[in-house]
Parts: C-alpha cells; sequence; structure tokens
C-alpha cells in the first residue's frame, strides 16, 4: 500500500506534454512537474566561461544549504537512453520503483534554470579551486534531483557545480580559452603543466 501512494504522488507530478515530432506527427512525452517559483531567485544569461553558452546567475543572495532548483525535464526510459544528450541526469535507483519505467530526465528542454548550471572544475594541478558553490543532489523521492548552494552565493554570481564523475569533461575542458579562464581566475600559470578533477 505504501508503494502505491509512492506511486500515486509521482503520477500527479508527472504531465504529458504534446511535442511535434520531426517527422509532422504529434506525440505526447511525460515531463517531471518542478517548483518554479524556486526559478524566480536566478536568471539564465551568457555565461562568463568562454563557449558554454548560457550559465545560471543569483539575482537575489542565495544561503548555503538552500535548494537553489529543481531539475524537471522529459521522462526517459532506459530502453530510449539517448546517446551524447548533456543534459541528461539519472534518477537515483532508490526512486526507480516508483518512477517505474523511466530511469532519465531530459532537462534540455523542460529542466528550469538549474539545467543551465555550468560545470566548474574542484582542482586544477591539484589545488582546490573553490569554483563550485552548487552542488547536485539525488533523492529517492520527488523531486529526485536537485541543485544545492555549497556556499553563500551573492547577487550577480554565476552558479557552478560538477556534473559527476560520469560526465565527460575533457573536450571541453581542454579547449586553451577554457583551461587559461579558469586558470587566470586560479592565477596560477597552466602552459607547462595542467589537470583538473570534477
Amino acid at each position: 500500500m505504501k508503494i502505491v501512494g509512492r506511486v500515486s504522488l509521482f503520477l500527479s507530478a508527472v504531465f504529458a506534454l504534446q511535442v511535434v515530432a520531426e517527422e509532422g506527427t504529434v506525440r505526447l512525452v511525460p515531463v517531471l512537474k518542478i517548483n518554479k517559483e524556486l526559478d524566480k531567485r536566478t536568471e539564465v544569461r551568457p555565461s562568463a566561461i568562454p563557449g558554454s553558452g548560457n550559465g545560471l546567475f543569483a539575482v537575489v543572495p542565495i544561503k548555503q544549504g538552500d535548494v537553489i532548483g529543481e531539475l524537471g525535464g522529459q521522462l526517459v526510459a532506459e530502453e530510449d537512453y539517448p546517446a551524447g544528450n548533456f543534459y541528461l541526469a539519472s534518477i537515483p535507483e532508490c526512486a526507480w520503483e516508483e518512477t517505474k519505467p523511466y530511469r532519465y530526465l531530459d532537462a534540455k528542454h523542460y529542466g528550469a534554470n538549474v539545467s543551465r548550471i555550468n560545470f566548474a572544475p574542484k582542482t586544477i594541478n591539484s589545488i582546490d579551486t573553490h569554483f563550485q558553490n552548487a552542488a547536485l543532489l539525488q533523492l529517492c523521492n520527488y523531486p529526485y534531483v536537485v541543485f544545492v548552494a555549497l556556499r553563500d552565493i551573492e547577487a550577480g554570481e554565476e552558479i557552478w557545480a560538477s556534473y559527476g564523475p560520469h560526465y565527460s569533461y575533457d573536450k571541453f575542458m581542454y579547449l586553451a580559452e577554457v583551461r587559461d579562464f579558469f586558470c587566470r581566475r586560479l592565477k596560477i600559470d597552466c602552459s607547462q603543466e595542467y589537470s583538473f578533477d570534477p
């Protein structure tokens, strides 16, 4: 009976959205609802990181430990896993019974503001950067994935996090302009040696 209650809660958190597919057909896709009120504390605008497109910025101070936002998106089953999608987040395994058959959130179009948080390295050349001011937190219950402030974030500050150990950072992080951007912020010379940890 407890599982039935949790499944009912999950179903109330999902809404179907009409999507026009490329071939002109219309289909419904399940999308996880999120608390859009949290988005009022942030805004999406061009990131300071070269080549990263848009980023997420605080418009009001956000306290350490506060939830910055919930990650919503299209619910994706394991058999529909889209390889190479950089906006895909895993629903934690402890929630799979509740979210069956869905195991992923595709946050590209319906992920809320937090889907635009960019990556910053935890260390460069074994030096702690302290660049990350947010962390992704997976939950066993709805809303399943949230971003939380690791420290106080000032209004106007860009929000950066790690996407976790399974994300492929190398192609982007080894671009000279990206490497140099982060090394300059850390006030170190990376021309001879450069390594990073997510």
